[in-house]
């Protein structure tokens, strides 16, 4: 095998050669290659066979290089620049590169910008002192594709005039979206594609998105086109006609704005004229119910400062529970919207069946052991009932010192201010105030905590009703817990084949003792903690079982656990429910899993007095085997009269081609509550699907189509495919 040769240019250096002119010391350039060759007399240096500059900013690799002295510059061929500041590459056949200021240019290049994952295709290409690129004509997309052998990649937009800066600020005049070579959709000059993750047309050009397209059998022809309209660089709206051929004209309106990376915010409005509504409800009495003028407001803000305080709002106003489920289609559906917010805010919504909305204000502040938060929230409440009496929590205050070390005690402070409003009812302040002190400790193989907890819960009510107007409760919790951890290793095979198996046992016993004063059955029900009335003596008694694999920790964990109340105990059983009495059922959990490829959790209870077996919940989930994903949940519950089978899988054929199916079915009214089924075909840089959603109610039918670089058009898919 032929030795790589190695050569080291320094053009200063060379200068001193009788057989070359003297050149200024600024005129240098380090580089390595298998040849060099000087040729007239030095001005021209001639370096053949993987040729490698190297500096701070970028490297560069070609084939053949040719230096030219008088012009300092580069002429490379077959080329390749890795650009670190940029964090892109460039490739072509022949550029001119000037050493004096690192820029280049050459007439057909093809970029790749890493960190953005798009690839350019430039014609007239030139990289400037200020670490600009700039084209006249530029092809532009996501997808792979060998930029000499093909002309169009799947799918592309080509600009003229182009321009990225380091900043990620581009600008280009637009001219088509293309599908291979065909020009599906021209684009205005001045267009902007907001949803867009390239940075390739101008900041906050207004211009129309790709629209959405529909079908059911209660709305019929639903199509979508949104359009943009930007106000300033940070801030910009969305507007999302969708016409349907039996309901109307449904509006969707967005706002979204950045002022810094973690201060934004996003609404969402929603509002149908349903003025055909009567035709597609079941009885007169939900007609009744359903509002002609339908709506949904939501939206959430978030202000994060660098000084231990953050501000966050969250608002959700609904005309009625139905128009979620029904209209969920298009750019402003629950599903879409839920998942942004997801994404954008890490904070859910509510699902769409809860009967209430929250609209929420808060700020807290932390710093060491000290957290601080005040609240307001509003509940937009929707479901049966007086809605004149459901309790506001209008305004509340936390703070908490969190647990600190004091001579191997853990001390912990919270203070609670609660006030809650109705217009029917009594309402009013609650204060509350949590001492706590616990105290970890260790006796031989035993593990324990002492914990003790003082409360002080006081009301001071506005409008009492039947109840007095100031009332002062007391309640006095102690607990102990203690635990041990038992191990066995059983060895599977001989070496050196040999595995071994470990089995962990952790039983478990604790002591909960509450006592309340003054007992007082009809002070105010506020929170959950307001239900506790009754004085409690509980003993809680379980066992952990944990089983490690050689490759697998946790392959198996199974608990189970049961309460014996000495407090129920006490009552006669003649005149006590068998669900309120001493003995609380027994649970049992268990939990397996075998590296990602199979989940298994089930939960079920067990009632020794008459009630037998009453609730049974299943979640199975299988990876790869034998299909790409399966899920399956299973739940039953004897007192609430439920059983509900829930199916879903996908899979990716052919590595292109996916399908996904799910199914959820009642078995006690022996109805399929819900069920979608979707195509898929899916390449590297696009994703296009059909359809179709069934309900009792309703069937949808829709397509879509997903491009990777452009966020927020479509879905992604639940998993893989």
């Amino acid at each position: 095998m032929r030795k790589r040769l190695l050569f080291f240019l320094f053009i200063f250096l060379l200068s001193k050669a009788p057989s070359l002119y003297a050149l200024p010391k600024n005129k240098s350039i380090e580089l390595t290659a298998y040849r060099i060759e000087v040729l007239q007399e030095g001005l021209k240096i001639l370096a053949e066979g993987d040729v490698v500059v190297e500096r701070e900013n970028y490297m560069l690799y070609a084939e053949r290089a040719l230096y030219l002295r008088d012009t300092d510059f580069l002429e490379l061929f077959n080329f390749k620049l890795f650009d670190f500041a940029q964090n892109a590459t460039i490739l072509g056949d022949h550029a001119f590169f000037d050493l004096r200021n690192n820029e280049i240019t050459s007439h057909k290049t093809f970029l790749y910008f890493k960190k953005e994952g798009f690839r350019v295709k430039a014609w007239d290409f030139k990289k400037n002192a200020l670490n600009e690129y700039t084209a006249k004509r530029a092809i532009i997309t996501t997808c792979q594709f060998d930029c000499e052998l093909e002309e169009f990649p799947p799918w592309s937009v080509e600009v003229k005039d182009f321009l990225l800066t380091p900043e990620g600020v581009s600008a280009a005049k637009a001219t088509y979206f293309r599908a291979k070579g065909l020009p599906l959709l021209y684009l205005p000059q001045k267009v902007y594609l907001p949803k867009m993750g390239l940075p390739i047309f101008e900041p906050r050009k207004r211009g129309f998105l790709l629209p959405n397209i529909t079908q059911g059998n209660r709305i019929g022809l639903g199509l979508q086109i949104p359009y943009f309209i930007p106000l300033t660089d940070q801030i910009d709206f969305t507007l999302s006609p969708m016409y349907t051929t039996k309901r109307g004209l449904l509006w969707d309106f967005e706002n979204q704005f950045a002022l810094t990376r973690d201060t934004k915010g996003l609404f969402r409005v929603r509002y149908l004229n349903d003025v055909k509504r009567g035709r597609y409800l079941l009885s007169e009495t939900i007609q009744r119910e359903v509002p002609k003028n339908r709506y949904w407001v939501t939206g959430k803000v978030d202000i994060v400062t660098n000084k231990n305080w953050d501000l966050h709002f969250d608002t959700d106003f609904l005309s009625d529970k139905g128009f979620l489920e029904e209209f969920n289609l298009g750019e402003g559906s629950f599903d879409n919207t839920k998942k942004l917010y997801l994404e954008r805010f890490n904070r859910d919504l509510e699902d769409k069946s809860q009967d209430f909305r929250p609209t929420t204000l808060w700020l807290q502040y932390y710093k060491n052991s000290v957290y601080t938060k005040i609240q307001g929230a509003y509940l937009d409440y929707e479901g049966s009932g007086n809605k004149k009496e459901i309790l506001q929590p209008l305004a509340s205050f936390h703070l908490s010192l969190l647990p600190f070390s004091f001579r191997e005690i853990l001390p912990a402070i919270v203070l609670d201010y609660n006030y809650f409003h109705r217009r029917e009812n009594y309402y009013g302040s609650r204060i509350g105030l949590n001492l706590e002190l616990s105290y970890p400790f260790s006796f031989s193989i035993l593990k324990s905590e002492a914990k003790f907890n003082y409360k002080n819960f006081s009301y001071y009510l506005e409008d009492p009703g039947n109840l007095t107007r100031s009332v002062n409760q007391n309640l006095l919790e102690v607990s102990l817990d203690t635990y041990t951890l038992l191990y066995k290793t059983y060895k599977l095979g001989d070496y050196p084949l040999e595995r071994r198996v470990q089995h962990v046992v952790k039983p478990y016993f604790g002591f909960f003792y509450r006592e309340i004063s003054p007992k007082r059955e009809n002070k105010p029900l506020f929170i959950y903690e307001d239900y506790q009335i009754e004085k409690a003596k509980t003993f809680e008694y379980g066992l952990w079982q944990f089983f490690h694999l050689p490759t697998q920790k946790n392959f198996l964990v199974i608990r189970a656990f049961q309460q014996y109340d000495l407090s129920k105990a006490e009552r006669s059983p003649l005149t006590t429910k068998p669900e309120e009495r001493a003995l609380s059922d027994l649970y049992l959990q268990v939990l397996s899993q075998w590296r990602g490829r199979f989940m298994l959790r089930y939960d079920t209870t067990y009632n020794f007095y008459g009630y037998g077996f009453k609730k049974h919940t299943l979640n199975l989930g299988l990876r790869e085997t034998p299909v790409d994903q399966i899920d399956l949940t299973y739940q039953e519950d004897e007192a609430w009269k439920t059983r509900q089978l829930t199916l879903s899988f996908a899979h990716l054929f052919a590595q292109n081609f996916g399908l996904r199916y799910y199914i959820s079915r009642n078995l006690i009214k022996d109805e399929t509550s819900e069920q979608k089924l979707e195509a898929l075909y899916l390449h590297d840089c696009y994703l296009f699907g059909l359809g179709m959603s069934v309900t009792p109610r309703d069937t949808k039918f829709y397509f879509r189509v997903n491009l990777k670089g452009i966020a927020g058009i479509g879905e992604k898919p639940l998993a893989h495919p």
